[in-house]
């Protein structure tokens, strides 16, 4: 049973600043805090829903700009956009991993940020498409770099008395691909043991731009700046892949928990990101429709075998 609170729901941007001001808990799909309470984890006495402001509303996707996605938009409706599927593939696959459809149908993009937790599986993706963030307040508005906007363990670089209201992601060039491979000890409702988001960009076999993040890896949700060194300017190989991949095993920080040791952790992200490198850039070489489509999982020389074979090689 939930605790008694006071349930605030303001249609008015500033004041809802304020009551966040205040020290009222916000809430946007409720799918964490209200779980939290129910558990006994959070007391808040006070809990602000923000589902009526306007500003965090809406959706759109504006060809040759890219997405302006209010905070308030929901996994479910990422996960059954065709235009995230064609265009922005690891954000798909992200958001219809996350819990069942009754939590996609609530929970909220900006709550995924907000939450902070680094087994988020839409911030990685997110991350890889070079998306910014924007918060508001009585000063007026800032737009943040995402890989900017973490500053610790489920800190942000936002006052007190602002709030998230739309995360902007440009739109990939033709010539670019996305994937999210997502870690978990069972096929569906769990977090991610272990996540590695990809985006590559291809002129020829070259990889000329590469952005890899990294989920269950650290204390946040990471970019790995080593590895994407690593891969550009290079051809498309399994050997540069297998490179890549051990300079993101230095460069994650991945811990123990009851779900998992950092070793295995450690192991899975040589693993993990061997597959999604290989499946970006197989999917930067398709049309746009094409990208839409799932790419099979192969057994890449450089897998140790930790990986569940695919199903043609069972």
């Amino acid at each position: 049973m939930l605790p008694k609170f006071d349930l605030y729901m303001p249609t008015d941007f500033a004041e809802a600043c304020r009551m966040k001001a205040e020290g009222m808990k916000v809430v946007a799909g409720g799918t964490d805090v209200y779980v939290n309470m129910h558990a006994g984890k959070d007391h808040s006495a006070q809990v602000l829903d923000i589902k009526q402001l306007k500003e965090l509303q809406g959706q759109r996707y504006v060809t040759g700009q890219g997405l302006d996605l209010g905070a308030l938009t929901t996994h479910r409706r990422i996960e059954k956009w065709d235009v995230i599927k064609e265009h922005y593939h690891a954000l798909y696959q992200g958001c219809s991993q996350v819990g069942s459809v009754q939590i996609r149908y609530r929970a909220t993009l900006g709550g995924n940020i907000m939450n902070g937790a680094p087994s988020a599986d839409s911030i990685g993706p997110m991350l890889v498409h070079d998306a910014q963030v924007v918060v508001a307040g009585p000063n007026g508005e800032r737009t943040i770099p995402l890989d900017k906007f973490y500053t610790g363990f489920k800190k942000f670089d936002i006052q007190p008395d602002e709030l998230l209201t739309r995360i902007r992601i440009p739109q990939p060039p033709a010539n670019s691909g996305s994937a999210y491979y997502k870690y978990m000890r069972r096929n569906a409702m769990d977090l991610a043991l272990l996540g590695v988001s990809a985006y590559v960009e291809l002129s020829g076999g070259t990889m000329t731009t590469v952005r890899i993040a990294l989920t269950t890896a650290a204390p946040t949700p990471m970019r790995s700046y080593q590895a994407e060194a690593v891969l550009t300017g290079q051809e498309v190989s399994d050997e540069v892949f297998a490179k890549a991949a051990e300079a993101v095993v230095a460069e994650g920080k991945p811990r123990s928990s009851w779900r998992s040791s950092a070793e295995f952790r450690q192991r899975l992200l040589h693993e993990v990101t061997i597959v999604v490198l290989h499946e970006a850039a197989a999917r930067a070489k398709k049309s746009p429709k094409e990208k839409a489509s799932p790419i099979p999982m192969q057994l890449y020389p450089s897998l140790a075998g930790l990986l569940p074979r695919p199903k043609e090689e069972e």
